[in-house]
């Protein structure tokens, strides 16, 4: 090989040789580079290649371009092109040869790691340099410009691993006292990364060491404050038991903010298991033994640290006042039990007197007596039966005498409520106790208490590897990673597949994948020998009431991802207040989770045994599954025809109520009904989807109201997941036609075709709108017919065929008046003046849209003014009249962020920009069309992002910056082209004029 070569990633891409910038091409281009640099030297497919550029919907031509780039790069980074070294074809796919020194990730990783060590070693000065060598690698956003799945994926990693080095060097600091200088570093970063805790607790050590009580109380009352604001919840143990040392004016934590090992626990000298000690005085004149009941510690146990190190402190702090009790709660197959005797393990040294272990059988039908328990304890430290007293009080009494001055520990398993542990539990501060259940014991003062999660994937993956071997996890790692996400992260799921793939060595991972991907045979595929996850939930179901049951059962089919709990009144039958006591007793039993007041969710796994137990409206069964999503499907349909009232109120929605009689309330504007559809979008797509599978549908009532559903959320288009709903109204439209039934048919292919639509997908738009026209037609569906009508004018319009577009606008403007539907005709007349304008009649246009502007001040349709703004800023741009322009741009504005209309502003934005950069005001042009590409990316607006990175290439070119004009133009040409639409032809003029200009 030649020169050296280095790449670097944390920012723009660059790559040089003996410091030398190589040319390294396209953004795509740039995303080829990457996703072989990432991979570690790994052959990659030209499969795998061309979803990490081009996501699920590659071009046809997405082979032979990743060719070209590949032979693109070669004649960038090779000595010699013939004879490639660096980028080589291995299979079918290629492979990057680089030194991993070369590549500023890997050293920054490097680094890192040789941090960790140091820190181990208690060498926090060449931790901290190293932590900063690691963080001065970033120069900006990693894969700054790149495109892509796989560079987004990279990015967002590579992001997190800043941020963790930056937390570890907050504390490394903070170990080396230099608390006073953290102090402003970490009030920006808590600034701008307000739901990450860890850093507010250095804040607080900080402020504290810095003898700043006050502010450090006032931390974690923000911390409070924001958590609950944005996630509903509390903050951790940790931050909570911090607060409490601030609060108490812990002396120690001052030391521990200057010396920052922790404190350390005097070793009590070890009693061998056989010896004896002296009874107290007041217990039965017998001699006690040391007893070690611990059950064995799991040998390939993974994850957890942190809880596991949390629980360590609090159990051997030789500083604690009285008895520490700490707490491990949350559903079944979590692994708390696990996590309990890991711990109990590591600190039983810590209780040379002994450790004794019970299983209070919490979970299942018969919860051991606490009078039965508190005889195995008393007898196991060594009193004979004969000599217990038969009062469960006595008995407890006489245990707490048995301990009292002892170093016990004590791990109670699996308990079902505090009134069951309250009397096993010991006096004296000298001993431990862990505790776990289910549900959180209200009742028991719990020093620490940790509500176990399932694993993230890291930790999923590692359980995999340690029980199935790391070749295999090696060979498949994607595949690993899918087969712990069917798995729910859930510890005791993973466990058992994996030890079925471990009595199955020839098994693929992906076959057991595939095995679990049928939701309804998930929970029968996991099981091994005695080991069922199913076991795991049954207990906790078994023990519910009936009504809890039912609910159970009932909401499962309904609540894919999470459900209200309005909607889950509706679908049980209840008021809110009842189904309110019910979900949250379900919350409590750990059969549900409780994301934010108001807001359930199953876990996957959970849902899946719900499913299995019946009741589910796709099982044929008309009661109650039918039932409950009829309830549903009224529910949604009220609020959101409440909701499509407030968005176009020129339109009288109650043609969308023709088959419920329930009523909403109204929303109190346009920003709170587009709140409630964002908040919902998943349970009202599952809701179609269960409607469209349902086979007990006899009168075809729950697919109309599916159908219906599906119209009074179109008004959203621009600012929910369309495509998404696109797909859900595809299938409900087939479902539809092979029923026979033309009404749902007609409107589900009007939702189809008016996403493909905004998507600036014209030929599926014109198939789709086509179809809906006929269905329409033959339904006598005059409504969706308007609409359709408007939506094809709209297609003949983006087709420049400006003629056939006002016909279509004519029949809708017609159709309107015959219905009453104000907004909806002066939509379409801006539509119309949009046409006129694109065909030469500025003048025509502007007039159309003071005389709209008029008529939807009247309905108070802030949508439609915003929109006739828009149109009217245009065809003053035609006309010259600059300043105007910008003026009703600028009022466009003003509405959009108000009623936080997205998708308008977009769009205005951009046509603002133009404006403005052909004033001579680039500057400003620049701002708002980056603002309005921002914007585009998060709808995911392909059409309005091609024509912003129009706008932003001719701004850059008149500003001077050929290079980046250049890369907008190509990008601006690329997006466009590949919609198919005319102003491509103007993209690539001002590409072949930049590259001349080169």
């Amino acid at each position: 090989m030649g020169g050296a070569i280095d790449f670097s990633v944390l920012g723009m891409v660059r790559v040089h040789r003996d410091g030398n910038a190589l040319a390294i091409g396209s953004p795509q281009q740039q995303a080829l580079l990457v996703a072989l640099l990432l991979r570690s030297g790994r052959v990659t497919s030209s499969h795998e290649l061309i979803h990490s550029i081009w996501g699920e919907e590659p071009p046809s031509s997405a082979l032979a371009s990743l060719r070209t780039y590949a032979w693109r790069l070669r004649q960038a980074l090779e000595e010699d092109a013939s004879s490639p070294e660096l980028l080589v074809s291995q299979r079918d796919g290629y492979r990057l040869v680089v030194l991993r020194s070369a590549v500023d990730v890997d050293r920054a990783e490097r680094l890192a790691a040789d941090a960790a060590r140091a820190r181990v070693q208690g060498d926090d000065e060449t931790c901290g340099r190293l932590l900063t060598e690691a963080l001065d690698l970033w120069q900006g956003v990693p894969l700054a410009g790149v495109p892509g799945l796989f560079a987004e994926q990279q990015r967002a990693r590579l992001t997190e691993l800043r941020l963790g080095l930056l937390e570890e060097r907050f504390e490394c600091d903070l170990r080396a006292g230099r608390h006073t200088s953290l102090i402003p570093d970490l009030t920006a970063f808590t600034r701008e990364h307000p739901l990450k805790e860890r850093p507010y607790g250095f804040l607080m050590r900080a402020l504290y060491a810095a003898g700043r009580q006050a502010d450090a109380l006032a931390v974690y009352a923000r911390v409070r404050h924001v958590l609950a604001e944005d996630l509903g919840v509390d903050p951790g143990p940790e931050l909570t038991a911090l607060h409490e040392q601030v609060l108490l004016g812990d002396p120690l934590l001052r030391v521990a903010a200057q010396e920052p090992g922790k404190v350390r626990v005097p070793q009590a000298e070890q009693v061998p298991q056989e010896e004896t000690v002296p009874a107290p005085v007041d217990a039965p004149d017998q001699v006690l033994v040391r007893p070690a009941q611990l059950p064995a510690d799991t040998s390939d146990f993974t994850g957890r640290a942190g809880q596991v190190e949390d629980l360590c402190q609090v159990l051997t702090d030789p500083e604690r006042p009285s008895l520490v009790v700490a707490s491990v709660s949350g559903m079944g197959g979590l692994g708390k039990t696990t996590l309990a005797l890991r711990v109990a393990h590591r600190i039983k040294h810590d209780f040379p007197d002994g450790q004794l272990y019970a299983d209070l059988r919490g979970s299942g039908l018969e919860p051991a007596d606490p009078g039965a328990v508190l005889g195995s304890l008393v007898c196991a430290l060594g009193i004979p039966t004969h000599a217990l007293p038969a009062m469960t009080e006595d008995r407890a009494r006489l245990f707490r005498t048995l301990l009292d001055g002892r170093r016990v520990l004590l791990l109670l398993d699996n308990a079902r409520d505090a009134a069951q542990v309250a009397p096993l539990l010991p006096g004296s501060a000298d001993c431990g106790v862990i505790v776990t259940s289910r549900t959180r014991l209200v009742g028991i003062s719990s020093v620490a208490a940790v509500a176990l999660d399932v694993f993230d994937t890291d930790e999923a993956v590692a359980l995999l590897r340690a029980i199935v071997g790391a070749g295999r996890v090696a060979a498949e790692p994607d595949a690993a990673v899918e087969l712990v996400t069917a798995c729910g992260h859930l510890p005791l799921a993973v466990r058992v597949v994996a030890a079925r793939l471990a009595a199955r060595p020839r098994w693929e991972l992906r076959t057991m994948y595939h095995r679990l991907a049928n939701e309804r045979r998930r929970i029968g595929e996991l099981r091994v020998g005695d080991l069922a996850v199913a076991a795991a939930f049954e207990l906790g179901y078994r023990q519910l009431p009936k009504e809890q049951g039912r609910a159970f059962r009932l909401l499962a089919p309904v609540a894919r991802a999470s459900i209200g709990l309005e909607a889950a009144a509706a679908a049980l039958g209840l008021d809110e207040y009842d189904a309110e006591e019910l979900l949250e007793a379900l919350v409590d039993a750990a059969m549900l989770e409780a994301m934010q007041p108001g807001r359930y969710r199953y876990h996957d796994l959970v849902r899946a045994y719900a499913l299995q137990l019946g009741n589910s409206p796709l099982d044929g069964n008309a009661e109650p599954g039918t039932l409950v999503l009829a309830r549903l499907l009224e529910h949604l349909l009220a609020r959101a025809c409440a909701a499509f009232r407030c968005v176009v109120p020129g339109d009288p929605a109650d043609v969308f109520l023709t088959l419920t009689s329930e009523s909403a309330p109204a929303f109190a504007d346009t920003v709170d009904a587009l709140t409630w559809v964002t908040t919902e979008f998943e349970c009202l797509t599952n809701a179609v989807t269960l409607a469209g599978q349902t086979p007990v549908d006899t009168d075809g009532r729950i697919l109309r109201m599916a159908a219906d559903l599906l119209v009074a959320l179109s008004p959203f288009g621009k600012d929910i997941p369309y495509g998404e709903l696109a797909l859900v109204a595809k299938s409900l439209a087939e479902t539809a036609e092979r029923r026979g039934d033309d009404h749902a048919a007609g409107r589900a292919r009007f939702v189809c075709g008016n996403a493909a639509l905004q998507n600036a997908r014209l030929e599926q738009a014109e198939l789709m709108t086509r179809l809906a026209t006929e269905s329409c037609e033959r339904a006598d569906d005059l409504v969706i017919l308007r609409q359709t009508l408007n939506d094809r004018g709209l297609i003949a319009q983006f087709q420049h065929r400006y003629e056939d577009a006002e016909r279509c606008y004519e029949q809708a403007i017609d159709l309107a008046r015959e219905l009453g539907h104000r907004s909806g005709e002066e939509v379409t007349r801006l539509n119309a003046a949009q046409a006129a304008l694109r065909s030469g009649r500025a003048e025509q246009a502007l007039l159309a849209c003071d005389e709209a502007l008029t008529a939807l001040h009247e309905v108070e349709d802030q949508h439609g003014i915003a929109y006739a703004l828009y149109v009217r800023g245009m065809a003053l741009h035609e006309l010259g009249q600059y300043a105007d322009a910008i003026a009703s741009h600028t009022k466009c504005l003003d509405i959009c962020e108000a009623w936080q209309i997205r998708g308008q502003e977009s769009q205005a934005r951009f046509r603002l920009a133009e404006t403005l950069r052909i004033t001579g005001r680039g500057d400003e042009a620049l701002w708002e069309a980056a603002r309005a590409l921002t914007l585009c990316e998060q709808r995911g607006a392909d059409r309005d992002r091609g024509l912003v990175l129009l706008v932003l290439g001719c701004t850059l070119a008149d500003l001077g910056d050929r290079e980046a004009a250049l890369l907008r133009a190509r990008q601006a040409h690329t997006v466009l082209s590949r919609l198919g639409l005319p102003e491509a032809d103007r993209a690539a003029d001002l590409v072949e004029c930049l590259d001349t200009e080169r």
